[in-house]
């Protein structure tokens, strides 16, 4: 069977579509997560302990879904490029691209030869498609984050690199080289967010977002296509205080009974 990248596919029809981060280390939860109709699963190797061998087997746990897996790297390198394609990733989110050249960067690292320098040693992609080599070009994402105020200026050049066909934005960050951090509603990182999503509209390139910045509908109206709404533990953390303070609030009221 060829490889197929359906979450390309989908941001080509021009549909929206939703993913949630991974960096705890256990194959349960992106087996668990891969059984709810998700598009995409990012396995964080950036911001998270999770190495390859651990992120190749939870790749390998969402094998049977549709949900598709992405891998951001460390860097914008090419080894660590080449090992989260290797294990299975479907695409890299790259961080810190500032510019053309680190776009390029990017791409080259992402692509085989005549296009790109990846080198060759595909492990689970070449055991799913024994025709890897010829599609691999044509299937892999290249998703650089746009992070700092820099890129920000870049966003054209960014934007027009061939192989770059979607972005994700990295709120925290871009907010933090803006000066306005975690300040999600403030004018100046609300005008940054319009630049960026206009130039991928311009350029028929996906807007992403990388993390949730406030209600889901807010990010559909500024027209992102990835959205990312938000991450393992962080959900695992906020349902479990949610029964806390639940159990906790409905002893009080037995105790006054």
């Amino acid at each position: 069977m060829e490889l197929h990248n359906e979450l390309k596919a989908k941001l080509k029809r021009g549909e929206v579509t939703f993913g949630v981060t991974v960096g705890l280390g256990f194959l349960e939860v992106s087996e668990a997560l891969g059984n709810l109709g998700l598009d995409y699963l990012t396995f964080d190797m950036q911001h998270t302990s999770l190495e390859a061998e651990t992120t190749q087997a939870m790749i390998q746990g969402i094998s049977y879904s549709s949900t598709v897996p992405i891998v951001r790297v460390v860097s914008n390198d090419l080894g660590h490029i080449n090992k989260g394609l290797d294990i299975g990733g479907y695409g890299v989110i790259v961080p810190l691209v500032n510019s053309r050249e680190d776009a390029v960067k990017a791409v080259r690292a992402s692509k085989y030869a005549p296009e790109g320098i990846r080198s060759w040693g595909p492990r689970r992609q070449a055991l799913r498609d024994a025709e890897y080599a010829r599609t691999a070009n044509a299937e892999v994402m290249v998703i650089p984050q746009v992070e700092t105020e820099l890129a920000l200026e870049n966003i054209e050049e960014i934007v027009t690199t061939d192989g770059i066909e979607a972005i994700f934005l990295g709120p925290n960050d871009l907010s933090m080289s803006l000066g306005v951090f975690g300040q999600f509603d403030n004018p100046k990182f609300l005008k940054a967010v319009e630049k960026i999503v206009s130039a991928c509209e311009a350029h028929d390139v996906s807007p992403g977002l990388l993390a949730p910045t406030g209600p889901v509908e807010t990010s559909l109206q500024q027209g992102f296509k990835l959205i990312q709404l938000g991450a393992d533990l962080g959900f695992l953390t906020e349902s479990v205080k949610r029964e806390l303070q639940n159990a906790r609030s409905n002893l009080r009221t037995h105790a006054k009974c």
